[in-house]
């Protein structure tokens, strides 16, 4: 049995001298250079088993691994050596990488298995005496079969415990990325409280909110740290909103003619005065608090042994905190960005909410990171456009950009993959974990239902116009102003915050030369993808925050791909471009010439035949788009011709012009790969009897990864566009029942690799179940095919 270990290394290591990091890690010492080719072997072998508590132990060990089927390491570094071929050094080093010989390769194959697997080796033949130090760094920064990298698992094995016999924790470097050094029981947990300078609960104070912050204990005394914030509104738990949802069954509404002025940004004056700071105590006098018992984030506990101090933020409006949920408000991300400023050292905290004595992060190297995924990420761009004192960096997983593409999409109010039904008043409610507190809810209950009764009626479910709202909610008009660097991290098939956000935001800070943006888009939904095997994310995102926090020079900003991305029909593959939002060449299609028709007419009465036959989302797309013939009437498909081997680059564009009998209507595309011969997963699975350690104590998590698939269908990408908002989401038009009119509708940005077996389908129909409204009324319509084309982008 094969293992089907892959992945790409984009982490770049050639920058460094591998006698410097070798000693940095006590694993040689200045005396090394004087010593034999076989002394410095056993030196290196003799280390690498860290777990082994004497001589006998690590000699028992070494006896499991073999070079040759008659020679184990005991006996081969007992010949006195003056070279080796390099394929029995990486037979060695496989074995010693936890994988298995005669399952997952052959013993004279040891170095060619790591090569197809992505490993970047050296390609000298011969181990020798003056290159066995570069044989040796090299191991060391090599994939286990856990994920990690080598040098990871031997630290988590106590390497450093045993070279610098416990002298350890402070934050240690090696290939340009922090190693784990901290342990649980050197850590210290506070809550401090920081003002916010806003009353989004209008009771007459200056609102509160509690950050909680994980750090070494012996940080500002012998060394400062920088701070990875992560801003979990779901941070202290979520309410119970199923009945608040709002129902999708209902006809589109008629609307006025509209065009929507752009708003101004929020009037900074409305601040109110900061409190004063009370009296001031230092570290000595703060009592520590115990752990949250909330539940972290795992890229963060990563980094928390790594010497990194953590915070966790819920925001106004959770438990412990003061004021109200927006929904992505600016005051959210004025709140925020008060805590950034505690973070780096810019203005003190309090110790309680009295409010009487106050405290600076005087441990803070004044450095700042925003990690996390969806709401957290979202916030972490928020912050980014604002530029708070100490923000440097963000690591931003399936972020949101505009909240409007969230929630609506050109005119019409769309719901997000899995949550139909909800909307910015739904998830304010779901995140107002304060409700938790009987006193805190009884006291600002009122407050709480008037600000939901007023975001219910801003955010315009009646005509799902742009408007004031969610223009506030529109981080897209400030990227100009983003000063740092960025990562950010999406799934192509992430239909819950969909790839469009990305997309847009890339697009937005293209235009600034001034800073670096690197993005990694995988084949997933809506995860983080840390515990993935086929990509080194984690050394990915250790060297970005070393070099972006710490300011250790390892050229990450420079080595990495702009684009990094996972191959629709290869889990396994990863691919490097230079762009996505611009495309190399665009092929435009008639629909007329596909068909060989003129008109094509159909008629949407999906939401009844939904609701008369299928009781969830799933089964009925597939059905639907598994070409189910009792759907024959009511979606046009066009087969589009066969196509060379190239890859989708960007947005696929569709020009219609069409007719309906009303004065409304909406319109549904998607582009669709019918039974493709092999495809990546869009989900992950668990690796069998692989766990990969997070940190030095006992935070361990299955290591998961994209697998191929058979099936019926794919969806490559969709769009969706209210009739009357043709011309924007923006501007609202009149529809004449039965009178041609003419659009644009931009798809789903995608990556997406076709062969010449790809059949590729065009659906264009009405409502779109998981998604748009439930259209009640029956409506027919009907395309003029000679005006109307399909333009997709290739690389």
């Amino acid at each position: 049995m094969k293992n089907n270990f892959s992945y790409e290394a984009f982490t770049d290591n050639t920058v460094f001298d591998s006698t410097t990091e070798l000693k940095k890690i006590a694993l040689i010492d200045d005396s090394f250079a004087q010593k034999s080719f076989s002394d410095k072997l056993r030196i290196f072998f003799n280390k690498l088993f860290p777990n082994c508590d004497d001589a006998a132990s690590i000699e028992e060990a070494q006896r499991n691994i073999l070079i040759t089927d008659q020679l184990d390491l005991v006996d081969f570094m007992k010949q006195d050596l003056i070279s080796m071929p390099s394929t029995a050094f990486y037979t060695i080093i496989a074995q010693l990488l936890d994988f298995n010989s005669d399952l997952d390769f052959q013993l004279d194959e040891g170095r060619q298995f790591l090569l197809q697997t992505g490993q970047q080796l050296l390609a000298e033949k011969l181990v020798t005496i003056e290159n066995v130090d570069h044989f040796m760094f090299n191991a060391l920064i090599l994939r286990s079969a856990n994920g990690l990298s080598f040098i990871d698992n031997l630290v988590n094995d106590g390497l450093l415990e045993k070279n610098f016999r416990q002298q350890i924790p402070q934050p240690l470097f090696f290939a340009g990325k922090a190693l784990a050094v901290f342990k649980n029981a050197d850590l210290v947990n506070e809550n401090v409280y920081i003002d916010t300078r806003l009353d989004t609960d209008h009771d007459g104070h200056n609102d509160l909110v509690l950050l909680t912050v994980t750090r070494p204990k012996k940080a500002s005394v012998l060394f400062k740290l920088p701070v990875i914030l992560t801003a979990s509104p779901y941070y202290y738990g979520t309410n119970d909103m199923a009945a608040d949802v709002h129902s999708p069954k209902q006809d589109l509404a008629i609307k006025a003619d509209y065009a929507f002025q752009t708003s101004a940004d929020l009037d900074t004056s409305s601040v109110l005065p900061a409190l004063s700071s009370g009296e001031k105590l230092d570290h000595g006098q703060f009592k520590k608090t115990t752990a949250s018992g909330a539940s972290s984030f795992p890229l963060n506990d990563y980094f928390l042994a790594r010497g990194y101090a953590v915070a966790y933020y819920a925001g106004l409006g959770t438990r412990g905190s003061d004021g109200l949920r927006s929904s992505g408000g600016e005051d959210e991300t004025i709140a925020c960005c008060a805590a950034i400023e505690y973070l780096s050292g810019h203005r003190f905290a309090f110790i309680s909410k009295k409010a009487d004595a106050s405290i600076m992060a005087d441990w803070s190297n004044g450095s700042v990171a925003m990690t996390g995924r969806s709401y957290l990420g979202t916030l972490a761009t928020a912050c980014a456009t604002r530029n708070p004192l100490g923000l440097k960096t963000i690591i931003a997983e399936s972020a949101i950009s505009s909240w409007y593409d969230y929630y609506r999409e050109n005119g019409l109010v769309v719901a997000p993959g899995g949550f139909q039904g909800e909307d910015a008043d739904v998830l304010a409610l779901d995140t107002f974990s304060r409700w938790f507190d009987a006193a805190q809810m009884q006291r600002i209950k009122l407050a709480f239902q008037q600000s939901l009764t007023q975001m219910k009626q801003d955010e315009d479910r009646q005509t799902g116009n742009y408007n004031v709202f969610w223009d506030e909610r529109n981080y897209l008009k400030a990227a100009s102003k983003i000063k740092i660097d960025c990562l950010y991290v999406h799934g192509l098939n992430d239909w819950n915050v969909k790839p469009i956000h990305v997309f847009n935001i890339l697009s937005a800070l293209s235009q600034n030369h001034h800073i670096t943006v690197k993005t990694i888009l995988h084949q997933g939904q809506h995860i983080s993808p840390h515990d993935i095997r086929s990509l080194d994310y984690l050394d990915i995102c250790n060297m970005w925050l070393t070099h972006e926090l710490f300011g250790l020079e390892n050229e990450v900003t420079q080595k990495l791909p702009a684009i990094m991305v996972q191959d629709n029909l290869d889990p396994k593959s990863w691919h490097s471009q230079k762009s996505w939002t611009k495309t190399d060449q665009r092929q435009s299609f008639n629909l007329s010439d596909l068909t060989g028709q003129t008109e094509l007419s159909y008629r949407d009465n999906l939401s009844q035949l939904y609701e008369a036959k299928y009781a969830d989302y799933a089964t009925y797309e597939k059905d639907f788009y598994g070409a189910d013939q009792q759907f024959d009437q009511a979606v046009c498909k066009i087969d589009l011709p066969d196509f060379q081997e190239s890859t989708i680059n960007g947005r696929v564009q569709i020009d219609l012009r069409l007719k309906t009998d009303r004065k409304v209507g909406l319109l549904t595309a998607a582009l669709i790969e019918l039974n493709p011969s092999t495809h990546t997963s869009s989900v992950t699975k668990s690796v069998l009897n692989r766990n990969f350690q997070i940190n030095l104590d006992d935070r361990a998590i299955p290591l998961r990864d994209f697998y191929e698939v058979k099936e019926k269908y794919h969806l490559i990408s969709n769009g969706h566009i209210n009739l009357q908002n043709r011309q924007g989401a923006d501007l609202a038009d009149q529809v004449d029942a039965n009178t041609y009119l003419d659009l644009k509708l931009l798809l789903q940005p995608t990556i997406y690799r076709i062969t010449r077996t790809s059949k590729l389908v065009l659906f264009i129909f009405g409502g779109d179940m998981q998604y748009t409204l439930h259209p009640k009324t029956i409506q027919e319509y009907t395309i003029d095919l000679t005006k109307s084309r399909i333009i997709l982008p290739f690389l």
